[in-house]
């Protein structure tokens, strides 16, 4: 086979998000085939299984992060899983069942395998970017981005330059007031057409750079995608995600990929993540 070998890992525990009760999202992947359309579709695939994270971790309302640091301790443990694979050319992680906040472990892995010489593409239906308040919990999902990029004592940083991260597709706006971040809005993107945006996007990014694919599934609008963590009532169409998706999973400097959001307790007869399926396979398709 040519191409990259793609290593799907589970990530079992939501500690990042909302509610409890959604710990075992990447299974319903599984149970549509993945890993076996993938490789019909001419990929190099490996089912990993699911990382190991501690089953005793807090779920609770405190200021200003839920359930922390469950979250810190779920990215510790997704990094040091992944971090074997990104030392080999080829070998791309493929992150299933996760929540947004995932994001941070992933970057501290490929920080550490790439130097600083990487990039986020965060493509979401939000922009999460709020910063923690000490009035307020918030998940660690909803600050994805600002802890990316913002020092803070939630990581182990160094904190990413705005600069190496590009929000794609959100129709809720920043939290931060107006931001240095490069961004493609979902007017934007349809203004453009989803593969020029891609493109565009692509294009702004040194050669050099490591890519790091973040993609929030309720960037897909709630019709087409119910079974999204928050699912948003204006967003792409799946054909429109599938054109975008296209030009992105194909550049070769992608390092990691990881797919978001997706609840399976909407999703009963799995029919969404079927389409999620299909839509991640006409992407990768070698």
């Amino acid at each position: 086979m040519m191409g990259p070998t793609y290593h799907v890992v589970g990530v079992p525990f939501r500690t990042g998000s909302l509610y409890p009760g959604s710990e075992n999202d990447a299974q319903a992947y599984r149970d549509v085939q993945l890993v076996a359309r993938l490789h019909d579709a001419g990929c190099g695939a490996v089912d990993e299984g699911d990382v190991r994270i501690p089953s005793f971790l807090p779920h609770h309302t405190v200021p200003p992060i839920r359930s922390w640091p469950g979250p810190r301790i779920a990215w510790e443990c997704v990094s040091e899983r992944i971090a074997p694979w990104l030392q080999q050319p080829g070998h791309v992680p493929l992150l299933i069942g996760c929540d947004c906040s995932i994001v941070v472990g992933t970057t501290q892995a490929l920080m550490r395998a790439a130097s600083d010489d990487l990039h986020v593409i965060y493509v979401d239906g939000d922009f999460d970017d709020a910063a923690p308040e000490p009035s307020r919990c918030r998940s660690a999902a909803a600050s994805a981005v600002w802890l990316l990029t913002e020092r803070s004592p939630f990581w182990a940083g160094p904190p990413l330059r705005r600069s190496q991260v590009t929000v794609i597709g959100w129709s809720t706006p920043s939290e931060s007031g107006p931001s240095s971040r490069p961004s493609l809005s979902l007017a934007e993107v349809r203004d453009a057409g989803p593969r020029e945006a891609a493109r565009r996007a692509l294009a702004d990014i040194p050669a050099s750079a490591a890519i790091l694919l973040h993609f929030d599934v309720d960037v897909v609008r709630r019709q087409e995608m119910p079974a999204a963590y928050f699912p948003h009532g204006d967003g792409l169409s799946l054909r429109e995600a599938a054109q975008l998706l296209g030009v992105l999973l194909k550049d070769p400097r992608i390092r990691i990929v990881e797919v978001s959001e997706y609840a399976s307790l909407r999703d009963l007869d799995q029919r969404h993540v079927d389409a999620l399926v299909a839509l991640l396979v006409e992407g990768f398709k070698c």
